[in-house]
């Protein structure tokens, strides 16, 4: 098939391409700065028209949206990059008859978290489901692997024999590997034409909830060392934390990280599961890279 995909520079863009690759297909990258034979030009602060899309589709069988943003700025809004964008991209597939789109959406949309990001994803997923053509929503939990940015500042935690959680990080998670996300696409892709899990809302988990402290403490011990000691921040500092972070992107928590933090990220890995065909590689397993049969 040729592809198109957009976000193709992302951590997960980079992996889902790859296994693109690997299963024989042709990508094309919608990208802001084409620098290959195979790049077009996709900026989605601006592109919002569904004519600006037309032309970029002809040719294409299937689309992949994997672009999103964790912070809302001007510069970034949100209600563009997540909605505004997708969307004219979803009208103009539609209008082609484009076969396949796959929406890289996130775990918790749709549950009444009142954040931006949740916002404006929930509102392109909305619209993707009202299209006449085999769309699959995939809404992962906190995806890992070895060149993930979140996953390398847990990996520099875990060196810690004692380190500082929000919450101390009772937050509960249901880890899912970026490879393993990607090849779930990969399947998605091959499915017959209106085939379950085809024109559905998928949540892409892990096998078992965890909470955010004893994921970072297994990557240590996955390591050969002790577990660590677990603190909680004190309020007044998470509470300065978060303002700094509303202000400086560098800072991984701001307010509505948060919020969505704290909301937790679980779901039902039945979907997920049999769309792999097996089940998926547990965190305990992540240095390994042992995936579960």
């Amino acid at each position: 098939m040729n592809i198109l995909l957009c976000g193709a520079t992302g951590f997960v863009g980079q992996h889902i391409e790859a296994a693109l690759l690997q299963a024989g297909h042709s990508v094309i990258r919608g990208v802001r700065y084409p620098r290959g034979v195979r790049d077009i030009s996709v900026d989605y602060r601006n592109d919002i028209h569904i004519r600006t899309w037309l032309p970029r589709l002809d040719g294409i069988d299937a689309v992949i949206n994997a672009v999103g943003v964790l912070r809302d700025s001007p510069s970034q809004p949100m209600s563009v990059l997540h909605d505004a964008a997708p969307r004219a991209l979803f009208a103009a597939s539609a209008q082609l008859g484009i076969k396949r789109i796959v929406q890289i959406s996130a775990l918790g949309v749709g549950t009444g978290i009142t954040v931006p990001y949740m916002i404006s994803k929930q509102a392109a997923d909305d619209f993707l489901q009202t299209l006449n053509l085999d769309w699959a929503i995939l809404r992962p939990s906190v995806i890992y692997g070895a060149d993930g940015a979140s996953t390398k500042m847990f990996m520099r935690l875990a060196m810690l024999p004692l380190f500082m959680l929000p919450g101390a990080g009772k937050q509960m998670v249901q880890p899912v590997h970026v490879d393993e996300l990607a090849l779930a696409i990969v399947h998605l892709l091959a499915l017959p034409a209106g085939t379950q899990p085809l024109r559905s809302v998928i949540d892409c988990v892990g096998p078992d909830p965890v909470s955010m402290a004893t994921l970072i403490s297994s990557y240590r011990t996955q390591s050969g060392r002790p577990s660590p000691t677990i603190l909680n921040v004190p309020a007044p500092l998470l509470w300065l934390m978060a303002k700094l972070g509303d202000r400086i992107p560098a800072i991984p928590l701001g307010s509505d990280t948060l919020t969505m933090l704290n909301a937790g990220s679980t779901g039902d890995p039945r979907r997920y599961s049999t769309l792999l065909g097996r089940t998926p590689m547990r965190y305990q397993n992540f240095l390994n890279g042992v995936a579960t049969d």
